[in-house]
């Protein structure tokens, strides 16, 4: 009998992980071994510079969104505050997939205020900040 074809939708462990972050981010996700170009040259990762332009990123983001094979797409939490907005539309959508976190980098550290999945967790589990 012929082996069932695997999915990489719904229910599927074979997804990808993505990254839009500073250099030292996809750096180190790249040495981890998280990095992954296809036949047509489009990789997972996107390193945002100083040149890197808002449309360019948002661009990134929709595709990797929009990519059957993302599985959760890491985001620099700076870069992330940066596009909220793009972000926030984005939840609304209800979408389960990709999953998206933020993460900090070694040059902006950690804003707990600035974490969607931290201040839902604090609101669900119904904690206070002292």
């Amino acid at each position: 009998a012929a082996m069932p074809e695997k999915s990489v939708f719904k229910g599927s462990s074979d997804g990808l992980l993505a990254i839009i972050g500073d250099d030292d981010t996809v750096t180190g996700m790249l040495l981890a071994g998280c990095g992954n170009v296809d036949e047509k040259r489009n990789s997972n990762f996107l390193v945002v510079t100083s040149k890197t332009t808002s449309s360019q990123i948002e661009d990134t983001f929709y595709k990797f969104c929009n990519d059957p094979r993302i599985s959760v797409l890491l985001i620099n939490q700076y870069i992330a505050h940066e596009m909220r907005a793009t972000l926030d539309k984005w939840a609304e959508r209800g979408e389960k997939r990709p999953a998206i976190l933020e993460v900090p980098s070694k040059e902006h550290p950690y804003e707990k205020a600035l974490d969607p999945v931290y201040q839902r967790t604090k609101l669900l589990l119904g904690l206070r900040d002292d």
